[in-house]
C-alpha cells in the first residue's frame, strides 16, 4: 500500500519574519525536563527536576491571551520528571515518567474546568519514562521512551478516553529510542529524533497519518542533525527546537517541519537549552511557539519565550487538492480528491469539525464553520491530499 502526504493547499502560508520574544518568568522553580500540554490559548507546564535535584508535581498554566501565569491543583501524585503529555478535546493526560521509586505507567488527566486531576487506567505494559506523545483524533499516542528494564523502546500506544482504555499500534520504524520528540502535521503525528539504545542522537523522522490509519508509517526528511530532548509546537505549530547531540553538547537552533523539508528559524536567544518545554498555539494567518526552562551546561531555568510566526497567504500552483471558491462563504467544490473520499475539515485546534464522503466536484456546505482558517484532509486509505480552507465572514 502506497500512501502520497502532499502539502499542496491551494493557498499557502509563507514566513515573513520570525522574532523571539522574552515573557514572564515561569513561576515556578527553575527545572528540566518537565511536562507540558496545551488547551485553546492555555499552556499547562508541570512535574520535572528543580535545582537540587528534587522532583516536583506541581502544575501552572500559562495564559497566552494575557501573557500572565497562574498556579492550578498540584497533580495528586508522587513527584516526578520525564513525563509525557497530550490533549484530546479539552482535557490534557500526562502519562508516565520516573519517581524516586523508578519508572511509571500511571496516567493522569486534567479537566481545566474544575481545576480538577483525575487517575485513569495505566498503560498495560511495562513502565517507561521520556516518551513522545500526540494527540490524534480523539484520542492520544504514546510512543518510544526508556522502560523499567533500562532499555529504550520503539513501541506506540493508543490511549482512548471515551472507554479509557490502551490499544497496541504498529512500532515506530528505525531504532528503539528514548527522548523523541512528536507532533501533529497536516495528517497525522511526525514524531523525530531521541537516542537509541547507545545514546547516539537520531535524525530520522517518521510520518503516521492519524486521519486515515494504514497502520504504517512513512518516512519524512530527517532533521539537518541528530537531537536528543530537544521539544516541539502542538498541532500546526511543527517546530523542533534546543536539545543536545551528546552529554556535554546542547543546542540553540530551531527547525519549522511545516513543509516537506526542515526551514532554520532565528535560534533561541537564551542560548543552548535540553531538557526545556516547547509548546505551540495556532492562529489565523499566524502562529505561536513558546518555549523555556530546561537546562544549559550549568544551570536550571525558568525563563519563557515566544517564537511569533506573522505569515502572508500566496498563490501555489501546484497540483493536488483543490477547493474553490476559496475564501467562501458558503459551499466550497473540492476537486482532485479519490472517488468516495473520505474529507475531514480540522480547526486551529485540531478537532474535526466536518467529515462528509465525497467524490470529485462534490460540494461541500461549509455555512456552519466560524470565520478562520482550517485544513481539509481527504483521502481513501491509501492516497491523502491536504489542502487550507478559508471560510470568509
Amino acid at each position: 500500500m502506497r500512501v502520497l502526504s502532499y502539502l499542496l493547499p491551494l493557498m499557502t502560508c509563507s514566513a515573513l519574519a520570525q522574532t523571539w520574544t522574552q515573557l514572564p518568568d515561569f513561576p515556578g522553580t527553575a527545572r528540566d525536563d518537565a511536562a507540558s500540554f496545551t488547551i485553546g490559548n492555555k499552556i499547562f507546564v508541570g512535574t520535572g527536576m528543580e535545582i537540587g535535584w528534587g522532583l516536583t508535581n506541581d502544575w501552572w498554566c500559562f495564559d497566552a491571551a494575557t501573557d500572565s501565569w497562574s498556579a492550578i491543583t498540584a497533580m495528586p501524585a508522587t513527584p516526578r520528571q520525564y513525563c509525557a503529555a497530550f490533549t484530546v478535546n479539552d482535557t490534557g493526560y500526562v502519562f508516565g515518567g520516573v519517581d524516586g521509586n523508578g519508572a511509571l505507567n500511571e496516567l493522569w488527566a486534567y479537566y481545566p474546568a474544575s481545576d480538577q486531576w483525575a487517575q485513569k487506567s495505566p498503560m498495560p505494559a511495562e513502565a517507561r519514562y521520556a516518551c513522545a506523545a500526540v494527540e490524534g483524533w480523539n484520542y492520544g499516542i504514546v510512543a518510544t521512551g526508556m522502560l523499567q528494564s533500562g532499555a529504550p523502546t520503539k513501541e506506540a500506544w493508543k490511549y482512548i478516553p471515551a472507554t479509557d482504555s490502551w490499544q497496541a499500534m504498529n512500532p515506530v520504524p528505525g531504532p528503539s529510542r528514548h527522548r523523541a520528540v512528536a507532533f501533529l502535521d497536516g495528517g497525522g503525528m511526525l514524531i523525530t529524533g531521541g537516542a537509541d539504545s547507545t545514546g547516539t542522537a537520531l535524525s530520522d523522522a517518521w510520518s503516521y497519518p492519524i486521519w486515515f490509519e494504514t497502520g504504517m508509517y512513512y518516512p519524512r526528511a530527517p532533521l539537518p542533525a541528530g537531537r536528543i530532548d530537544a521539544k516541539s509546537g502542538a498541532p500546526y505549530v511543527m517546530v523542533v527546537a534546543g536539545g543536545a547531540s551528546d552529554a556535554s553538547t546542547f543546542h540553540d537552533d530551531a527547525w519549522d517541519g511545516t513543509s516537506l523539508t526542515w526551514n532554520a528559524l532565528p535560534s533561541f536567544p537564551a542560548g543552548p537549552r535540553r531538557g526545556a518545554v516547547g509548546a505551540g498555539i495556532p492562529h489565523t494567518w499566524s502562529n505561536a511557539f513558546y518555549f523555556g526552562l530546561g537546562l544549559s551546561i550549568t544551570d536550571r531555568h525558568k525563563d519563557w519565550w515566544r517564537l511569533d510566526f506573522p505569515t502572508g497567504i500566496q498563490e501555489s500552483v501546484v497540483p493536488g487538492l483543490l477547493l474553490y471558491p476559496n475564501p467562501v462563504q458558503g459551499s466550497v467544490t473540492i476537486t482532485g480528491i479519490p472517488d468516495r473520499a473520505q474529507v475531514r475539515v480540522v480547526d486551529a485546534l485540531g478537532r474535526v469539525v466536518l467529515h462528509e464522503t465525497m467524490d470529485p466536484g462534490d460540494p461541500m456546505d461549509v455555512r456552519t464553520l466560524s470565520p478562520g482558517q482550517y485544513l481539509v484532509v481527504a483521502g481513501d486509505g491509501t492516497v491523502i491530499l491536504r489542502g487550507e480552507l478559508i471560510k470568509a465572514p
